[in-house]
């Protein structure tokens, strides 16, 4: 277990205009949270501006995972849990567990310290890729609902356990600390997957997408698939349909 004062210090970007909503972004494998922020302000929407410059009134936070040892790699690597197989995450899957719930529980504590400056419905959770697949389980996990889930490239992490979410973090990933509220199903989402992904198929973007979708979940998910940009999403259409979203939650 990785103590939460191992996890380091959230990248913060404040709002250049008054603060009004929260966005907590979460990296892939193998990076952290200044460089995912860099990554996002390297492309632009239509019309030649950032995610960030298309909303002043946003704060940014993006937290880092912490070092863990990869199976799959032999070494240590920035990850937010351990997974063998991207081709199939259901292999080994018991890897995942130690690591999916320390950072569930520090995602959870990320977002309960902002609900006290903005509300639950100016805040919305994005990840990218494992990023994405520790976000979808912070928010089912929750107590909130929050304004808006974003998820790029992702997957879905024990997947098969899905219907029956008190078991999966009551029993399997002992999140036994956590309040979860039905509430949090009615949180909008989109999920954007490119075709041509060559590491994160776009079949396991369908499968969260349908998981999210299912009776027992029922959640409003807005999927969108491109047909190039590989393991992220093209800009600028990629870029235009996060700020477009963002626009419909009333983010500024």
């Amino acid at each position: 277990m990785v103590p939460p004062s191992d996890f380091p210090a959230p990248h913060i970007i404040q709002p250049t205009k008054s603060h009004h909503h929260t966005i907590i972004a979460l990296h892939g494998r193998g990076s952290n949270g200044p460089e995912f922020a860099d990554d996002l302000s390297e492309d632009k929407a239509s019309e030649g501006l950032t995610i960030a410059e298309h909303f002043p009134h946003s704060k940014w936070i993006f937290p880092s995972s912490p070092k863990r040892h990869s199976t799959a790699f032999q070494e240590d690597r920035n990850q937010w849990f351990d997974v063998y197989s991207l081709t199939d995450p259901s292999t080994q899957e018991e890897l995942q567990i130690e690591g999916l719930r320390d950072s569930i529980k520090h995602i959870l504590d990320i977002i309960n310290k902002e609900v006290e400056f903005v509300p639950p419905s100016n805040i919305v959770l994005l990840g990218f890729s494992q990023g994405c697949a520790t976000a979808i389980h912070a928010l089912l996990a929750g107590q909130y609902q929050l304004g808006g889930f974003i998820g790029i490239a992702g997957w879905l992490p024990f997947h098969k356990h899905i219907a029956d979410l008190n078991k999966l973090y009551g029993d399997t990933l002992q999140l036994t600390s956590t309040s979860r509220s039905q509430a949090n199903n009615a949180t909008p989402a989109l999920l954007c997957h490119c075709t041509d992904d060559d590491q994160v198929d776009i079949n396991l973007g369908h499968q969260l997408r349908d998981a999210l979708m299912a009776p027992g979940l029922n959640m409003d998910i807005t999927f969108k698939g491109f047909a190039k940009g590989a393991h992220w999403i093209p800009a600028p259409v990629g870029f235009d349909a996060i700020v477009d979203f963002l626009r419909s939650r009333s983010f500024n």
